[in-house]
């Protein structure tokens, strides 16, 4: 008499042809025919037949961890000892799908039962499978359980596009910035911008307009979230569903992605995950494509185009390791700089702040041609410098102007294939099923760029507007240091600090032309900014 583990898998719980009664039932009859005994059960519902059988929550229970790897013998035998391996000699399914649809796995736990001494087998599928036909068979059914995975999956994925396409909701989170409604034209549930109550869908575009147009960094955007007590994202749906928040803080890296997600277009995003050629599985997202191979339009945007793409411009911008967007900067960092070359860097003294070399971070590199400057005196220096070239001038902001024309649509489709080529070079669209979808929205998206490129085209571009404020009045406006080194890095200001003092203060124009830049010198320091910003407001001035 043999110890019998009894196999059962649910990929669905409602799914009555596959019931656990039933699959119970023939596994105990099988049992009772052989003479064996029903030890244990292995009952898993809701989960994949993807799954490792190591790795599901019930059946994991009775099998080392180890199985299909390449471990030293201690590992080995101490994964043994953490499952209930030791328990059972025959593990029995109703059928070879309900242990695995994957023929890798089934495999590999043949592989690892018989080098054991243990068997796996089924009750309803009529054959032996430690025999040598039964072997055969077992590769052959794997393979077809396999295939028959593939397709369920390709028809869920069928059937989430033909729902986003439809423009309904199949359900689940919900993206910032949107609500679900049930639809008064049809059945289901659409996402529509979240406007009322919650309003998410305005509280998006007040996070967009303070990074895109005032320049804040996203941790300031976070500080603000938080400081205000905006609800997040999942905070807003609690509040819908009639639950009380929880309080969760903003964070930089959960707002980062947010941003960048597509589902500000009211696009579609989709996570799998692929198989890298070092055997390594990584989880990637992309787009969800229609039958022309652009991306699926579920919902009216949050942002224009236009708006989108001035956000990830911008996003990148401050993502640049030298960007210095960070809220609690000092107000000289980027902008003060040794005469050697290095950046200076705020730091407490004994009674004062002073602004080093950072080459003095450097063990044995400090440069020695700079000695430590008041903090206090530096910053009104420049300050007082900068303002009294261009304080009187007036602030212009940038706009961005969409264009008329199919670029950026070129670009949409160009990209297209980019991500399209991309995703197939990851292993996605690796069934036949998944082939031939690559190869119908290749050619569509192909066909679709040569009309485009046929057509005429003008690009987007900025303009400056007035803002009716002067430089004074904007810098004595803003009493925050990261506001007002903003405002001095994207001016182009930079003030070199010397070892010794300077010649008297020179005339604005008197130095620097032919390197595009205007100089003044005031004690140690010396002050220098684009000509072009200088020449451009003053022009804009005598104009207005």
């Amino acid at each position: 008499m043999a110890r019998v583990l009894g196999i059962v898998r649910l990929s669905r719980a409602t799914d009555e042809s596959t019931s656990v009664v039933r699959q119970r039932a023939s596994i105990e009859a099988w049992a009772q025919r052989n003479g064996h005994e029903v030890i244990g059960w292995a009952e898993d519902t809701d989960v994949s037949g993807a799954v490792p059988p190591w790795q599901r929550p019930e059946l994991g229970k009775w099998l080392p961890s180890t199985i299909g790897k390449d471990v030293s013998e201690v590992e080995e035998r101490r994964a043994w000892e953490a499952s209930r391996a030791g328990e059972w000699d025959i593990a029995c399914a109703w059928k070879l799908d309900r242990i695995s649809r994957r023929v890798i796995h089934t495999h590999q736990l043949m592989e690892w039962a018989a080098a054991n001494g243990k068997r796996v087998t089924s009750a309803e599928d009529g054959f032996d499978p430690s025999s040598p036909m039964g072997k055969i068979l077992l590769s052959l059914i794997a393979a077809f359980a396999e295939g028959e995975l593939e397709a369920i999956k390709f028809r869920a994925k069928s059937s989430f596009a033909h729902l986003m396409r439809s423009g309904r909701w199949r359900g689940g989170f919900v993206p910032y910035g949107y609500r679900a409604e049930k639809d008064s034209e049809g059945d289901g549930w659409k996402l529509v911008p979240d406007e009322y109550g919650t309003a998410t869908a305005t509280t998006l575009r007040e996070i967009v307009r303070r990074i895109v147009e005032d320049g804040d960094a996203i941790n300031a955007v976070c500080r603000w979230l938080n400081e205000e007590k905006v609800p997040s994202s999942l905070d807003a749906q609690r509040i819908r569903a009639g639950k009380e928040p929880k309080g969760a803080l903003w964070r930089v890296g959960n707002l980062t992605k947010m941003l960048r997600s597509h589902t500000l277009l009211g696009q579609v995003e989709m996570t799998e995950e692929v198989e890298l050629p070092n055997g390594k599985k990584e989880t990637r997202t992309r787009l969800v494509r229609d039958s022309e191979g652009q991306p699926l339009q579920r919902a009216e945007p949050l942002l224009t185009r236009a708006e989108w793409d001035a956000l990830q411009a911008k996003l990148t911008e401050n993502a640049r390791p030298n960007a210095g967007n960070r809220y609690d900067r000092s107000p000289l960092l980027q902008v003060a700089f040794c005469v050697c070359g290095r950046a200076m860097y705020r730091n407490n003294g004994r009674n004062w702040m002073y602004y080093r070399c950072s080459s003095r971070n450097i063990g044995g590199a400090e440069c020695g041609q700079n000695q430590a400057i008041r903090a206090d005196v530096l910053e009104s220096t420049v300050t007082d410098a900068f303002l009294q070239s261009v304080g009187h001038l007036e602030v212009v902001k940038r706009r961005f102007i969409p264009g008329t024309d199919n670029r950026a649509a070129i670009e949409d489709v160009t990209r297209a294939l980019a991500e399209l080529r991309e995703d197939r070079e990851a292993g996605l669209y690796s069934s036949e099923l998944g082939k031939k979808e690559y190869r119908e929205s290749f050619l569509r998206l192909e066909s679709r760029r040569e009309a485009l490129l046929s057509t005429p085209s003008e690009p987007d571009r900025w303009e400056d507007e007035p803002t009716g404020e002067t430089y004074r009045e904007r810098f004595e406006r803003l009493t925050d240091p990261a506001d007002r080194n903003k405002e001095l890095r994207e001016s182009g200001v930079r003030a070199i600090v010397h070892g010794e003092e300077l010649p008297e203060t020179l005339p604005l124009v008197t130095l620097g032309e032919t390197e595009g830049l205007f100089r003044r010198t005031f004690g140690r320091v010396e002050l220098t900014m684009p000509r072009n910003f200088y020449d451009a407001l003053r022009e804009r001035t005598a104009t207005l």
